[in-house]
């Protein structure tokens, strides 16, 4: 179904050029690659996060030079699972590495629909109702635009299956994976391990938290070859989604609807809010968990990390507090409480409307 929408989509918007899935934009400086792969560009754009990690799976070492090229070389390279993986299974060989790189997308989101549906079966209902997980808003942004969210949306569901069974090498595997995905894997390690201790198994919370040692060790080589960005995020609790909602982002009069998009876009606000809300009434009812710890955890990033700019799309937040969603789905799914599930179902229409230009360039295709 996703490979039958990307060729769709790829064959009647972007001329049959893959590569257009990774959202390079022409407002900024490319590298030769980009010539020489004949990349899609889009024009007046400054691209998207695909990119950045496009041009990390051509040179996942940091040797060729184009960090230069990524708008923050030490941040991207330390989310290098995807980008590694990537060029693993191309053997390094740079003609084959985009296809490898939407394998490596395709096999993670396949291995999170797995995972969905084990959950959903083991907690007694149909394993069918597991493919709900590709509604979830790093799902359809990963498919859309090359990013390494889904990943770490789909090790977040491995996580689900097996934080509450004995502790074995697969959850410190995944726990490993989700470290070098995105810094916010760091959050489920910890989660993990506080668990772990709040029951008394100081053994296996210590196994845990090795799992971050190889996240930590590719982070101090990434700090020595790479130099430090700004990152202008402030601390005051709420104070972007503030901003946001009395700011709202102004669009051009241009677009159809706008009132319509506008109105989806504080749906998707008040949903993100409110899975910040959820998280911290169900750690304060149920706080000895491991799937309530993380979901905590990831509620406080939320409310005191702050940065306008991140506030102001679903394409932003929505995927980065994916892994909260499918936490609090997971309750959902566990004690049958469907309210659980109001978040993500307010974010849907605004990642809905973002692909609405495609259907109607289908549309016209197909005409």
């Amino acid at each position: 179904m996703i490979v039958l929408w990307q060729w769709t989509t790829v064959t009647a918007n972007y001329g049959g050029s893959w590569s257009a899935l990774f959202c390079t934009g022409s407002m900024v400086r490319h590298p030769p690659l980009v010539s020489l792969e004949h990349t899609y560009v889009f024009a007046n754009s400054t691209g998207y996060d695909g990119q950045e990690y496009h041009y990390a799976a051509h040179d996942p070492f940091l040797r060729t030079g184009l960090k230069h090229y990524i708008d923050d070389a030490r941040l991207r390279y330390r989310r290098i699972l995807v980008p590694l993986l990537a060029y693993t299974l191309a053997l390094g060989r740079s003609a084959w590495i985009d296809s490898a790189y939407e394998l490596v997308s395709l096999f993670s989101i396949g291995l999170g629909v797995y995972w969905s549906c084990r959950f959903t079966m083991e907690a007694g209902l149909s394993p069918y109702w597991g493919l709900l997980f590709l509604m979830f808003p790093a799902i359809p942004i990963t498919v859309d635009r090359m990013v390494i969210d889904g990943a770490l949306a789909a090790l977040t569901v491995g996580f689900l299956v097996y934080a509450n069974q004995t502790p074995s090498w697969k959850i410190v595997a995944i726990l490993a994976c989700a470290a070098v995905t995105r810094e916010t894997g760091f959050l489920l390690i910890l989660a993990y391990s506080v668990s772990l201790v709040s029951h008394r198994d100081f053994r296996h919370a210590w196994i845990a938290l090795l799992s971050a040692v190889p996240a930590l060790a590719w982070c101090c080589y990434v700090q020595a070859n790479t130099q430090a960005q700004p990152y202008a995020a402030s601390f005051v609790p709420l104070s972007a989604i503030v901003r946001v909602l009395t700011h709202p982002w102004t669009y051009p009069a241009s677009i159809p609807l706008v009132g319509a998009v506008l109105t989806a876009d504080y749906l998707a606000l008040f949903g993100v809010i409110l899975a910040f809300a959820l998280a911290f009434v169900v750690f304060i009812r149920f706080p000895a968990g491991p799937i309530q710890a993380a979901a905590v955890l990831f509620a406080a990033m939320g409310v005191v990390l702050q940065r306008t700019d991140h506030w102001q799309n679903v394409y932003d937040f929505g995927r980065v507090y994916t892994p909260l969603l499918l936490l609090l789905a997971s309750l959902a799914v566990r004690q049958r409480k469907l309210w659980l599930l109001v978040p993500v179902a307010l974010m849907l229409p605004r990642i809905a409307a973002q692909f609405v230009p495609q259907v109607l360039g289908i549309v016209r295709w197909i005409g």
